[in-house]
């Protein structure tokens, strides 16, 4: 697995090393190919983020979104590539986190009397690796004040394969990467009308002694992120905890924190937690039961624009009572307050017309 820093310079060297390696391509094909690979829908909108980010995030090429862009650009006869075979990235731990690593090591030797120094190292190491891979922000230890919910990973609907419903489900709601040790967790946050904000996981970062990481476990892992939509990949020169006993894994969201933001801004959850007062105030049971159980839910999806996309992305992998039993209490308790949402959103539109 390749990854590449986000930076106009990265992504020209890549740029020319696929140009020796497909010469038939058009310029604008790799151009185009390239921004599929690292999760941009176009070209400009990779450009757009270029320029407008100051930090140089570090993120995977993505061998399949990259062939099936050339696929749809014209260029079908090309089956089989991996960017590992042309773009030695080396994703190299910088010398401030190689220091940092360095005096760790030195202090767990003797541990006793320095565990506030070394969690305090620990620290430090994960707020550099957040800012190296554009991650967002570590998991803080007090209570923000304006914090309102703060949502632990979910299936990230973009880049997830059907049937992730086998493996995250009402019966296991919770995401739990096979062989994930020495957890470090990681958030973006969402803006809400009135000024506060929710929070949900980007990434999860794992830090398992290697002797105990074993077969089948991390492909066990690496398979699930792939179902549920996340990416994966092991930095063992990266791992902070016990550095020389244990590896380093990340897995992380493949939808963008740009891409969530503009998802969220019109989002069924969103105007859920923002009216949730309003719209328990006299419901019955049922729809209350519904409206906590949405908002709590950190796997409904985001973009969805109609009760069967709901059906088909939500319901019949999460929770599939619900979607063969449209005539449950529950379901029906739920198209109304969704329906409801449609209804004040279409209102809300007209007015701006």
């Amino acid at each position: 697995m390749a990854t590449i820093a986000l930076s106009s310079t990265s992504i020209r060297a890549l740029k020319n090393a696929l140009f020796d390696h497909f010469p038939s391509v058009k310029s604008a094909h790799l151009s185009e190919a390239i921004a599929a690979a690292t999760r941009f829908r176009t070209y400009a909108a990779l450009l757009s983020y270029l320029q407008q980010s100051v930090d140089e995030p570090i993120v995977v090429l993505d061998d399949k979104p990259f062939l099936h862009r050339l696929k749809e650009l014209g260029y079908p006869d090309i089956l089989n590539f991996e960017f590992s075979s042309i773009w030695k990235d080396g994703v190299g731990v910088p010398k401030e986190v190689r220091d940092l690593i360095a005096q760790l090591l030195k202090l767990e030797d003797n541990p006793e009397g320095r565990y506030p120094e070394i969690y305090s190292l620990r620290r430090q190491c994960s707020t550099l690796f957040a800012k190296t891979f554009g991650i967002g922000h570590l998991e803080p230890f007090d209570k923000e004040p304006l914090l309102v919910k703060r949502f632990s990973p979910g299936v990230d609907h973009k880049a997830a394969q059907p049937g992730w419903g086998k493996h995250i489900n009402t019966h296991t709601p919770s995401l739990d990467f096979p062989g994930t040790d020495h957890r470090v967790r990681f958030y973006e946050r969402l803006p809400l009308s009135n000024g506060k904000y929710v929070e949900y996981s980007t990434a999860l970062v794992s830090m398992p002694y290697k002797q105990s990481l074993k077969i089948p476990e991390l492909p066990l892992a690496k398979a699930l992120a792939e179902k549920i939509g996340w990416q994966c990949m092991e930095l063992e020169e990266w791992s902070w905890y016990a550095a020389e006993e244990t590896t380093l894994i990340l897995y992380r969201r493949t939808t963008t924190h740009q891409e969530m933001l503009q998802i969220w801004s019109r989002s069924f959850k969103r105007w859920l937690i923002e009216n949730k007062s309003r719209l328990k105030k006299g419901a019955s049971q049922d729809r209350r039961q519904v409206i906590e159980g949405a908002i709590d839910c950190q796997h409904l999806p985001l973009d969805v624009e109609t009760w069967e996309e709901l059906r088909e992305q939500y319901f019949k992998e999460f929770a599939p009572s619900m979607y063969y039993s449209e005539d449950s209490p529950m379901n029906r308790a739920f198209k109304k307050i969704f329906e409801k949402w449609l209804s004040e959103r279409g209102s809300e539109a007209a007015k701006i017309q």
